[in-house]
C-alpha cells in the first residue's frame, strides 16, 4: 500500500522541516501553499504546488487529485506524526474493513500541553483515508472529510503546535476568522447586536475556562480560554462589518 501526505502550508522551510521529518516514511509527500514561498534546499523528496486560497477544503481536495496513493494523510503544517504512529498507520492500511482513520490531537500551547478547556483528545476525524473510499472535504474553516465504509481510531496521537508568540497567532487569527464570518454571513446569520457580541464572548470563555476545567491548565489555561473569546469576538465582528454592507 501507498501513502501520501498531503500538507497544507503558510511557513518557510525551516518551520515545516518538523511536520516534514514526521512523514519521512510517506512515499510522497504533498505540499500546498496558497502563495510562492521560498524552500532553497529540501532534503525530502516533495512536490511543491501553488494554488490561491479559496478554503481549507478546496485545498485539500485539490490536493488529493494530485495524489497518486493508495492513502491520504492529511496535515497542517503545524502538526507532526509522532514516531510510534509509524508502524501503527503502516498496519491500519492493510486492514479492508475500515475506511478512515480519526488522530486524537494534542495541542501544544506556548509548550504547554493542554489536557482540558476542550482541547484533549480533540479528535481529528478523519484524517487517514483510502483512496477508492474518500469522497472529498467540504467546509470553510472546520472541514468535514467526506468517505464511505467504517471509521476507526488511532492509539497514537497527532500533535499540533500553534504558534509560539500572541502576535503571531494574531496573524493565524485574522486569516481564519474572516472566512468563518463570511460562511456565517452566507449563512444568513442573525444580526449582530452588543448583547450577542458580549454573549458569545462570554460564553466562550467560561465554556472552556469553567465548563471544560481549562483552569486546571493553570495560566496557560486562562490565556487560551481568553484568546478563544477574543477570536469569536473578531469573527461576530466582522459577520457585522458584512452586514452593515
Amino acid at each position: 500500500m501507498k501513502l501520501t501526505a498531503i500538507v497544507l502550508n503558510h511557513l518557510p522551510v525551516n518551520k515545516l522541516k518538523p511536520t516534514l521529518e514526521s512523514i519521512s516514511f510517506a512515499d510522497e509527500i504533498i505540499i500546498i501553499q496558497d502563495k510562492i514561498l521560498h524552500f532553497g534546499t529540501v532534503r525530502l523528496s516533495v512536490k511543491i504546488f501553488t494554488k490561491p486560497l479559496k478554503s481549507f477544503a478546496d485545498q485539500r481536495n485539490w490536493g488529493a487529485k494530485k495524489a497518486s496513493g493508495d492513502w491520504l494523510l492529511f496535515l497542517d503544517s503545524d502538526e507532526k506524526i509522532i514516531p510510534d504512529s509509524f508502524a501503527e498507520i503502516q498496519k491500519v492500511m492493510r486492514q479492508d474493513s475500515v475506511s478512515a482513520w480519526g488522530f486524537k490531537r494534542k495541542n501544544i500551547f506556548f509548550g504547554h500541553w493542554l489536557k482540558h478547556g476542550g482541547y484533549w483528545p480533540d479528535y481529528q476525524n478523519p484524517r487517514l483515508i483510502r483512496v477508492s473510499d474518500f469522497k472529498g472535504v467540504k467546509g470553510t474553516v472546520h472541514e468535514q472529510y467526506l468517505f464511505t465504509g467504517n471509521l476507526g481510531t488511532m492509539v497514537y496521537p497527532l500533535e499540533h503546535f500553534p504558534p509560539r508568540t500572541i502576535s503571531a497567532n494574531l496573524i493565524k487569527s485574522a486569516a481564519w476568522t474572516k472566512m468563518e464570518a463570511e460562511a456565517l454571513f452566507k449563512a444568513g446569520h442573525p444580526s449582530i447586536t452588543v448583547l450577542r457580541l458580549i454573549k458569545v464572548m462570554v460564553w466562550e470563555f467560561c465554556y472552556r475556562y469553567f465548563k471544560k476545567l481549562g483552569f486546571l491548565d493553570g495560566y496557560m489555561g486562562f490565556v487560551e480560554s481568553a484568546y478563544q473569546a477574543m477570536n469569536k469576538f473578531f469573527v461576530y465582528e466582522q459577520v457585522w462589518e458584512l452586514q452593515q454592507k
